[in-house]
């Protein structure tokens, strides 16, 4: 039985495959938010059902701040999909977010250059999303990673995943609990249920294709093979100059401690890979040429460049859940957007005295 469609939200079949979009207008001269989901989630995670309260949703905030904002669901095993894609790649995930943003910014004249929300398991579309969006004329002024793997961060207990009748990885027993818990206790932190239980697996859950997931498996041939070389040429993970410039929010709690204790250094080698390849390496000569002081000082700000491209937030997984933690969320977000644009505009003054 088909699930219901909630308010703003839209079936669009983009590169192929379905995707689930909800499109909020906001200021035309503020930068399109695009929020990702992870692994097993709708991003009806970021902008609630329709009996809910908006105010502990990050869309409503994103609204209140001005921001058109849309959020992409990519195929999951949940009934509001039409059809299942099992074979569903990093790659057709990549093209299809740069689809339908590429759509939303023609059609509502925004910014070209938009913010990328990326939710958990959507650290690892950065480098084909990226690449797709620049085919299409856009680009990304920044993105931001929120408690997600980054596309070499495999977590080993994924590896062991089985696929369902349908060919998408199971994930209906432990790790959707374990969003399940996440939620409770976001929710106890709020002081409030924010989505109850029965409507969030109903509604907001689902199985994945495997091919998204944190770890080496592939779909082959109707089962999963583990070929870490499809993986790697599948995010292109390595392709460090090609990552758009990233921020890391992540948050503390020792229940998902994976994410807690290894966001920031495990985006620290793409962050200033990227900031120097799209604003240093080409520069040699010039850098070369510094005089003593504004070396040292191109030094530290490229050095500190994580620690100021990053921040914690208290909470778990869904740290950005709840009214004071959504509201914490948009501040934060805002404060990585003036300190990516601070950072960059220094070092391009710096070559050019």
């Amino acid at each position: 039985m088909p699930s219901r469609i909630y308010p703003f939200e839209e079936m669009s079949v983009s590169t192929g495959s379905p995707s689930l979009l909800y499109c909020r207008d906001g200021k035309r001269d503020l930068p399109l938010i695009v929020l990702v989901t992870g692994g097993g989630v709708l991003a009806r995670i970021s902008y609630g059902h329709p009996e809910g309260r908006e105010q502990d949703f990050l869309a409503y905030w994103l609204r209140s701040a001005g921001y058109p904002f849309l959020a992409l669901s990519y195929p999951l095993g949940n009934p509001v999909f039409p059809t299942v894609h099992p074979d569903f790649s990093v790659q057709d995930w990549g093209e299809q977010v740069a689809e339908s943003i590429a759509k939303v910014v023609n059609a509502k004249q925004l910014p070209r250059d938009v913010v990328i929300l990326a939710w958990s398991m959507a650290g690892r579309i950065a480098v084909p999303l990226v690449t797709a969006l620049k085919r299409r004329g856009c680009d990304i002024e920044l993105f931001v990673a929120m408690a997600a793997s980054p596309p070499l961060a495999f977590v080993p207990p994924l590896e062991h995943l089985q696929p369902a009748s349908d060919g998408l990885a199971n994930v209906s027993g432990p790790f959707t609990h374990w969003l399940v818990r996440s939620l409770a206790e976001q929710g106890e932190r709020a002081g409030r249920a924010l989505i109850p239980e029965a409507v969030f697996r109903r509604e907001f859950t689902g199985n994945i294709p495997v091919n998204l997931v944190a770890s080496s498996l592939r779909w082959r041939a109707g089962s999963f093979v583990s070929d870490l070389s499809a993986d790697l040429a599948d995010t292109r993970a390595l392709e460090y100059e090609a990552y758009p410039p990233t921020a890391v929010i992540t948050h503390d709690d020792a229940g998902d401690s994976r994410h807690a204790l290894t966001d920031t250094a495990a985006w620290a080698c793409s962050i200033n890979q990227s900031l120097c390849a799209r604003h240093l390496f080409a520069h040699q000569d010039r850098i070369a040429g510094l005089p003593a002081e504004a070396w040292h000082h191109l030094l530290g700000r490229v050095r500190s460049a994580t620690d100021d491209l990053s921040t914690v937030m208290a909470g778990n997984h869904m740290f950005f859940l709840g009214e004071d933690s959504a509201r914490a969320t948009i501040a934060a977000l805002e404060k990585l957007r003036r300190s990516s644009n601070d950072l960059r505009s220094g070092l391009t003054k710096l070559l050019a005295d």
